[in-house]
């Protein structure tokens, strides 16, 4: 199943692209499905694919030594997630679980970095949205750590 360049417009991340940038994304995405408990990818796995969230309810957070696990929030629909599979290690900075049946937009990031070296203003304007994502997430994880150290 794939999702159309109207449907695309009505998620957020891909709003600001336009009907060519969305059939790119189109072509090298497939939907994921997940059930309650399914974890999504654990922190330090190898990543191939970035997702956004189409429907459901994600919680992401690290792992500390002895098994610990912190959770540091949840995503919301139309956020991308899993940004690391775009930058080499391709390594996961955190894990993610579904806590409800969930459905992800799952990009090829391998597909998705050609596409950068081939289109530019798309490049960048993707670059640019993931630059946004990963600084909302950093301010984010700064809160849930504040808050957890003052427990």
């Amino acid at each position: 199943m794939k999702l159309t360049k109207d449907e695309l417009k009505n998620i957020g991340f891909f709003d600001n692209y336009n009907d060519e940038q969305l059939k790119i994304f189109i072509g090298i995405s497939s939907i994921k499905e997940f059930k309650v408990k399914d974890i999504l990818f654990e922190q330090y796995d190898e990543l191939s694919d970035v997702y956004v969230l189409l429907s459901g309810c994600l919680s992401l957070g690290i792992s500390l030594a002895k098994e610990k696990r912190i959770r540091l929030g949840t995503l919301e629909e139309g956020q991308l997630f899993s940004w690391s599979a775009v930058f080499s290690p391709y390594i996961s900075t955190a894990w993610v679980m579904a806590t409800c049946p969930t459905k992800v937009l799952a990009i090829d990031a391998k597909k998705l970095n050609l596409e950068f070296e081939k289109n530019c203003e798309f490049g960048f304007k993707t670059m640019s949205k993931i630059a946004q994502t990963i600084s909302h997430r950093l301010s984010d994880t700064r809160f849930q750590l504040m808050n957890q150290l003052t427990l």
